[in-house]
């Protein structure tokens, strides 16, 4: 049976969660087929999925009308931070997947007798996937020859589009192909040993930094899609070139998504 924390709290600690199935859909996804003039149907295009909201229903009970309202109090207490919380999912299994989540809504609160309260909690994910707990396992390539053959496996069930990709020099003019999908990410300059630049996404926006902490996004270049670097479901068939081509090593991180 999966269990629920959100902040660090069992769910569970402060009465009988009655309702979860919402976990197992799929987020709603946003956009819509183009209309063309004069042309029977649509035009499909790839969308994106939307914000996700998981339902739970809570039912808290206690011996006395007090006893009850006093788990009210702190249950209201961990919902109410406005800042995003850690929603954790514990599988059957005993693996631990995790979001960031925020309560915005009511609990629309019945009480059926004196000291039972029967609540809806809606916590909204503003990225709709869960992450396992820990990154996938190291996939570093010793970049010794050009081309260089390296693969990456996404075990999760969704694609991953904002990975961290480490270059650590020396290396020059890298370029990383991914031909599962076609995506290019490439890195016009060169990094002398033991330089380590890291290129990530944060909230949005492209970053390329460098262990000193220099700016380097103005060297970073992408095609292919959006993100700077997208990895399949399944195992990614990539190849490496570099001008240097001796011992720089380029390595790709990220927590699994899963829908």
């Amino acid at each position: 049976m999966t269990s629920w924390k959100f902040g660090n709290y069992d769910l569970a600690s402060f009465g009988v969660i009655t309702l979860i199935d919402d976990h197992l859909d799929l987020p709603d996804r946003r956009g819509n087929d183009q209309i063309i003039p004069m042309r029977h149907g649509t035009v499909f295009v790839q969308k994106y999925y939307d914000a996700r909201v998981l339902m739970f229903g809570l039912a808290v009970a206690g011996q006395t009308p007090s006893e009850m309202e006093s788990v009210l109090e702190s249950l209201r207490g961990v919902l109410a931070v406005r800042a995003q919380q850690t929603l954790s999912q514990i599988l059957a299994d005993g693996s631990i997947r995790t979001a960031q989540a925020c309560v915005n809504k009511s609990m629309q609160i019945t009480r059926p007798a004196p000291n039972i309260a029967l609540l809806t909690i809606e916590f909204t994910l503003a990225e709709p996937f869960f992450r396992a707990s820990s990154a996938i396992p190291d996939n570093t390539v010793t970049v010794n020859a050009s081309p260089k053959a390296w693969t990456v496996t996404n075990p999760g069930t969704i694609e991953e589009r904002d990975p961290t990709i480490i270059l650590t020099g020396p290396l020059a003019n890298t370029a990383i192909t991914n031909s599962t999908n076609g995506c290019i990410l490439s890195y016009n300059a060169a990094i002398a040993s033991p330089r380590v630049v890291t290129i990530q996404t944060v909230n949005g926006e492209f970053i390329a930094t460098d262990d000193l902490g220099a700016n380097k996004i103005g060297n970073v270049t992408h095609s292919g899609a959006s993100a700077l670097m997208v990895f399949d479901i399944g195992t990614n068939t990539l190849s490496i070139t570099d001008d240097t081509a001796t011992t720089g090593t380029v390595k790709a991180t990220f927590n699994t998504p899963y829908l």
